[in-house]
C-alpha cells in the first residue's frame, strides 16, 4: 500500500494479509555460522555465560535463536532476552535513511522474569524485517495487528517501540561486533500503549523520550505499568 505521514513525520507502511510475506526456507551457510560464532564470543563477553538458548527449530532464513542471559542487580535478578540471527542478513534500508542508520541489528529485552511469550514476540520482530524486505531501526513502532490487540495479556500494551539501549556496557555492541564490514547494533525493545504510540506518531520520536525521561521509565520491563499518557 502507498506510504502514509504521520503528523510527527514519521513514514506509516501498512502490510495487508495478501502482502505478507512468507518465511524463507532453507539451512544456514557456512558465512552465518561464522556470524553465528563471532555474536556467541560477544555475547559471552558483554553478558556472560547463556542462562538457555531458545532454538529455532524449523529451518528458516536467517536462523534466530534467543538467548536468556542473567544479571544482578540492586533490585535483584535482571534477565537480558537477546536476539541472535537478525544480523546475518543485511536489511533494506533505504537510501534516504542516510549512511549511519544500521543495516544490520539484533534486539534486546529487559525483564524481571524470561517468559517464552516475550521470547515468541522477540522472534517475531526480529524475523519481520527479512521476511517484509524492510528495515527496523531507532524510533520505529510496530503494533500488535490493525486493529492493534494487546500483547502479552496487558490491558495497555499494544505496541512495540525500537530505542537504543540505555544500559552502557551493551551500547558497545557495535564496536565489538562487525560483520562483513557492518556493525551490528542493538535495539532495545519498549512495550507501549497505543496514546503513547499515537503521541509518537503526532509529535515525533523525542515526544516519546521526553515522556520516558519525565516518568523515569525503567529499562527492565514492568507488565504492570499504565500508560503515561
Amino acid at each position: 500500500m502507498p506510504d502514509e505521514q504521520s503528523p510527527g513525520g514519521s513514514t506509516i507502511h501498512r502490510y495487508t494479509s495478501s502482502q505478507w510475506a512468507r518465511p524463507q526456507l532453507g539451512l544456514r551457510d557456512e558465512l552465518s555460522l561464522q556470524f553465528a560464532a563471532a555474536r556467541e564470543r560477544v555475547y559471552k563477553a558483554l553478558f556472560g555465560e547463556a542462562q538457555s538458548v531458545f532454538h529455532e527449530a524449523i529451518p528458516l532464513l536467517p536462523h534466530i535463536d534467543v538467548h536468556t542471559y542473567a544479571r544482578s542487580s540492586p533490585r535483584g535478578k535482571v534477565y537480558a532476552l537477546v536476539t541472535s540471527g537478525m544480523s546475518d542478513l543485511r536489511m533494506r534500508v533505504p537510501p534516504a535513511a542516510g549512511k549511519d542508520a544500521p543495516r544490520r541489528v539484533e534486539l534486546i529485552f529487559y525483564c524481571a522474569e524470561p517468559k517464552q511469550e516475550y521470547i515468541e514476540t522477540l522472534r517475531w520482530v526480529a524475523r519481520f524485517p527479512h521476511d517484509q524486505k524492510t528495515w527496523l531501526s531507532f524510533g520505529h513502532t510496530i503494533p500488535n495487528g490493525d486493529p492493534p490487540a494487546p500483547f502479552w495479556g496487558s490491558e495497555i500494551l499494544e505496541a512495540l517501540l525500537c530505542m537504543p539501549t540505555i544500559v552502557q556496557c551493551d551500547q558497545a555492541l557495535p564496536e565489538k561486533l562487525i560483520l562483513a564490514g557492518d556493525p551490528v547494533h542493538f535495539l532495545w525493545v519498549v512495550p507501549l500503549s497505543m496514546p503513547e504510540c499515537d503521541l509518537k506518531l503526532e509529535q515525533g520520536f523525542g515526544a516519546i523520550l521526553d515522556l520516558f525521561g519525565k516518568n523515569r521509565h525503567p529499562h527492565v520491563f514492568d507488565p504492570g505499568r499504565r500508560s503515561y499518557v
